[in-house]
């Protein structure tokens, strides 16, 4: 893939990735956290898409970001590394809008430099091997002065809450690879060259047995044990930081993390 050395261990992720988002591509169009919500209208909102723009979604998943954008943008290229989840998503946009489809990896976009005015993440950067090269990547296909809009999970900037958060998602999600925390966010965009113009976080609310459902669990009785064991062992700081919620039984009814919005500019 591209002009760069992988590690083995990148390439197990992705295929991993692949493999598991094959399987799951039909739910994830139909998932209502990813199909809707108030933060994908400010995505877009913040994206500042006009009649001119051409946007490429990475990692585009059900399509939702593809096709929100395409009820504005001149041309959207929806790209994921899964074949599977680009042809739901291709089948769930069906003439909605002015979008094609691309089989691509973030970490090495099959796109000439400055082909987009617009790059577009959203939910997905955390199944990503090395998230440092796919920034650099979506600035290179940028045109100079145009942006890219983010959207993933993030982690306090707290060790201990940090590791409990990437954990937690690594046991319900084998496919996970790490949810970052604003700082390192900033760090990548800062290398990549780009100029972070704006960033707004908020909490997301999980019923847990939604969320638990929608995983990639290896053994899922005991996965599950394990992460319910997580949920009710939580220290009270973690227990804050991520809203959990027990009945009285002690089974997890509901947690919480935190979602980043980021804009940032390439120079002009």
């Amino acid at each position: 893939a591209g002009n760069f050395m992988e590690t083995p261990g990148a390439e197990v992720l992705k295929s991993q990735v692949q493999r598991e988002f094959a399987a799951r591509a039909d739910a994830y169009v139909k998932s209502v956290g990813h199909a809707s919500g108030d933060d994908l209208a400010r995505l877009v909102e913040l994206a500042q898409v006009t009649a001119h723009t051409v946007a490429l979604d990475v990692a585009t998943g059900g399509g939702h970001t593809a096709l929100a954008l395409a009820g504005q943008a001149r041309l959207v290229v929806a790209s994921d590394l899964a074949l599977p989840m680009l042809q739901s998503a291709a089948a769930f946009i069906q003439g909605r809008g002015n979008v094609c489809f691309s089989v691509a990896d973030a970490e090495a976009l099959p796109f000439a430099d400055g082909s987009f005015d617009l790059v577009t993440c959203r939910i997905a950067p955390h199944h990503f091997p090395d998230v440092g090269q796919a920034v650099r990547e979506w600035a290179r296909v940028l045109r100079p002065g145009g942006r890219v809009t983010l959207e993933d999970s993030v982690v306090p900037d707290d060790a201990e809450l940090d590791s409990f958060m990437n954990t937690l998602e690594r046991i319900r999600d084998y496919t996970h690879g790490r949810s970052y925390t604003e700082r390192e966010w900033r760090a990548f965009f800062h290398g990549a060259g780009l100029e972070v113009l704006h960033t707004e976080t908020w909490s997301k609310d999980h019923p847990f047995q939604d969320w638990m459902e929608r995983g990639a669990m290896l053994d899922s009785r005991q996965d599950w044990q394990h992460v319910e064991e997580m949920l009710r062992a939580a220290s009270p700081e973690a227990q804050a930081a991520f809203g959990i919620k027990l009945d009285e039984s002690g089974t997890p009814l509901v947690f919480a993390d935190q979602k980043l919005i980021l804009i940032a500019r390439k120079a002009e």
